[in-house]
């Protein structure tokens, strides 16, 4: 018997994320039978000062480095701009050579390796605690390890590593802030308080505290928790999850492999099991 693929049967569904990144999960959406509705909750911006991350490639050059770690397709985005400012792009490959580069997922690895950077590890699991148990069953006692990432993240992986011996230094190569279009915000909440919006797709523990800051300030609390209750809310991994929860909001559905098509298939299931 041929397994039905996962249907949204044209269930609506928000997707949170930047804009720029948001057609991709659009387009999936569609492909399985939903209708996308577009709520860009990030947008990013480079960081004015650059001497940092002027030193982490010092660092690299010198081969001092055990472990580059990049975070999200971003990350490698934005350090590839960055090496062009300051340029140092033509060293970039090949002193990231010296160091094991880590690539949090398969999204990000795909990003690397289209710009010619070899990836070493992508963990089982993609998130902070699958790199935290990879690394440490190679042994990252006095191992250098720069952890390329936005400003603002989870401490945990830092924190973990560091318990484990290793030396870490987290470079924020991009900072997170919420997009200023107020009419598109406040055409989002009526949609939402309308019980139009069937599911909300959380990918970072950023876009949730952007989700709260935005709808908070329309809505109120109150206001914000029995909107979502006509909702169905989906956390792309536990970090996630965690920002939901301690925000005093539910979550819904997790996927087992913590990336936007398991999050759709698993949101499907989801549908389908309620039905």
């Amino acid at each position: 018997m041929v397994q039905e693929a996962p249907n949204l049967r044209r269930k609506v569904v928000a997707i949170t994320r930047a804009e720029e990144q948001a057609k991709e999960t659009a387009d999936l959406i569609e492909s399985m039978g939903g209708r996308p509705y577009i709520i860009p909750l990030l947008d990013f911006d480079m960081p004015e000062d650059l001497s940092q991350v002027r030193s982490f490639f010092e660092a690299l050059q010198s081969g001092e480095v055990g472990y580059v770690i990049f975070m999200s397709v971003n990350a490698v985005r934005f350090l590839l701009r960055e090496a062009e400012v300051l340029g140092l792009a033509v060293n970039l490959c090949r002193d990231l050579k010296k160091a094991t580069v880590v690539a949090v997922g398969p999204r990000t690895a795909e990003e690397l390796a289209k710009h010619g950077i070899r990836v070493d590890l992508v963990p089982d699991e993609y998130s902070s605690q699958g790199i935290t148990r990879t690394l440490k069953s190679r042994g990252v006692r006095g191992k250098r390890i720069f952890v390329l990432r936005a400003r603002g993240a989870s401490p945990i992986l830092r924190s973990e590593l560091e318990r484990a011996g290793a030396l870490v230094k987290e470079i924020y190569v991009y900072e997170p802030r919420v997009p200023t279009d107020s009419n598109r915000a406040k055409a989002f909440v009526e949609e939402l308080t309308s019980g139009r919006i069937d599911a909300i797709v959380f990918g970072s523990a950023q876009s949730v505290k952007n989700f709260i800051q935005v709808v908070e300030a329309l809505l109120g609390p109150e206001g914000l928790r029995e909107a979502l209750d006509r909702s169905v809310i989906v956390a792309i991994g536990p970090e996630t999850a965690k920002a939901l929860r301690e925000s005093g909001l539910r979550v819904d559905v997790i996927p087992r492999t913590y990336t936007f098509r398991e999050a759709l298939e698993a949101l499907a299931r989801y549908f389908d099991e309620r039905c």
